[in-house]
């Protein structure tokens, strides 16, 4: 049980780590295992701030599902390995995955874009750092539910 919490707690904070979340309001909480409509909100509201055209969203969308789907394997493969849990294996694989997707924005994405979307993702880093010094002063990991949005 505590190994499973501890490896989605680690999982979910990587998954938002890597995945820029610009939008506020529902699927934007903490704590939480993503689903594919949040990522298809999240490149919504990414397109409408990077004003991205028609092809450029559906590139965005494509590369950001695989991105999704392939977290989604790495994380299954840890979870069903039966080695305890290295959450800075994972977190190398994350980052891994996080930056061949970020080359595909690079691609797409016209130079002016590319450095908004790059603040975006920095500003969304420095939020979550924040929040999670204020709600663990001490450095403990937060308990969360061992599935996503509380469902059992």
């Amino acid at each position: 049980m505590k190994r499973t919490l501890k490896f989605a707690s680690a999982a979910t904070v990587m998954l938002l780590f890597a995945l820029q979340l610009s939008a506020q309001g529902p699927g934007s909480g903490r704590g939480f295992q993503m689903t594919e409509d949040d990522i298809k909100d999240r490149v919504k509201n990414t397109s409408q701030t990077l004003e991205l055209s028609d092809d450029q969203h559906k590139k965005v969308l494509s590369f950001e599902l695989d991105f999704y789907n392939k977290m989604q394997i790495e994380r299954q493969k840890m979870m069903n390995s039966g080695q305890p849990f290295d959450r800075e294996e994972m977190r190398a694989k994350m980052m891994k995955i996080r930056d061949e997707r970020n080359v595909k924005y690079e691609e797409v994405l016209t130079p002016e874009q590319y450095v908004k979307f790059t603040k975006m993702q920095e500003q969304r880093r420095n939020e979550m750092r924040e929040q999670r010094e204020q709600n663990n002063p001490d450095g403990q990991p937060a308990e969360r539910p061992e599935r996503g949005r509380g469902r059992g």
